[in-house]
């Protein structure tokens, strides 16, 4: 059943949006102005076509949004004063609900910092209805939450574990893995430095640009994690700059000893491969068989 249809007979009514409150733990960005603005538009020439879903929060009249920000901020930029609601009954943890689901069918793209924070969200919820209450631990799954968020969102165990460890980045790097400019698997490892060192390791790598972050670093900074400074950062860089100059000039020894041998070094470089091809296969073909 769509999200929509279970609150059907729940009566639309007017309210202030003055009177409304985004949902406090919302995962997802409100931001896309282009499409707020053709929400809106197509809100002036068609009228809200699905009531926003709210409920009552506290005793002052006012509502919390379960579903329908986007909505609610096109209908602000039209300059109206109030919204068709429905105004529901729920727990916490079904009003948790509503808004993972409500977002997930009506959104095109979810950024890692959404989805992030969507599982989280879920994961608190599922704690408090076994444990009895908001397990301090919220960045944290066990085995019984785990299983179930895979299940939910039809992903891997190990994807809900990396995704929740993202929620441990600060602001700056989680920024950049949305963009695309750090990998997931690097955003976990970074994860779990201290908030300080990825203060340093962020302006190290990505404002002042001196090196390019890679699985390389993340060794070698693990040592140090605790006290990051750019210094360390500096050592570091020099280590493996000697380090990559070592490999290349045994590669051009190597080179140079067999290449005359072949017509070009590009021709040795593609043997080379060939025979790397082969041996891998044939260890393939060994393990299969044992």
């Amino acid at each position: 059943m769509d999200y929509q249809e279970e609150f059907e007979q729940t009566p639309i009514v007017k309210i202030k949006l003055s009177d409304t409150e985004p949902y406090s733990k919302h995962p997802f960005k409100v931001e896309d102005n282009k499409k707020i603005e053709m929400l809106a538009e197509d809100i002036k020439e068609n009228g809200l076509l699905n009531p926003i879903l709210v409920r009552v929060i506290g005793f002052g009249g006012k509502y919390e949004i379960l579903s329908g920000h986007r909505r609610m901020e096109a209908l602000k930029l039209n300059g109206e004063s109030e919204a068709d609601v429905r105004i529901i009954k729920c727990t916490d943890t079904e009003a948790a609900n509503i808004v993972i689901k409500s977002n997930l069918l009506q959104r095109d793209k979810i950024l890692p910092s959404e989805r992030a924070k969507m599982y989280v969200l879920r994961n608190e919820y599922l704690k408090k209805d076994k444990y009895g209450s908001l397990s301090t631990g919220w960045t944290k799954v066990d085995e019984y939450t785990q299983n179930i968020l895979a299940k939910e969102f039809d992903v891997s165990k190990s994807s809900i574990y990396e995704y929740i460890r993202l929620n441990n980045l600060i602001d700056d790097l989680l920024v950049l893995v949305d963009s695309g400019k750090i990998k997931i698997k690097i955003a976990v490892s970074l994860s779990y430095f201290p908030s300080g060192s990825q203060d340093v390791i962020y302006q190290y790598f990505f404002k002042d640009k001196k090196a390019v972050l890679n699985n390389e670093y993340i060794k070698r900074m693990k040592k140090y994690k605790h006290n990051i400074t750019n210094d360390i950062l500096e050592q570091i860089t020099t280590a493996l700059k000697k380090s990559e100059n070592t490999e290349k000039r045994y590669v051009d020894t190597f080179i140079k000893k067999y290449v005359r041998h072949f017509k070009s070094e590009q021709e040795l470089i593609e043997r080379i491969e060939i025979l790397m091809v082969d041996y891998l296969e044939r260890k393939d073909n060994q393990v299969k068989d044992i």
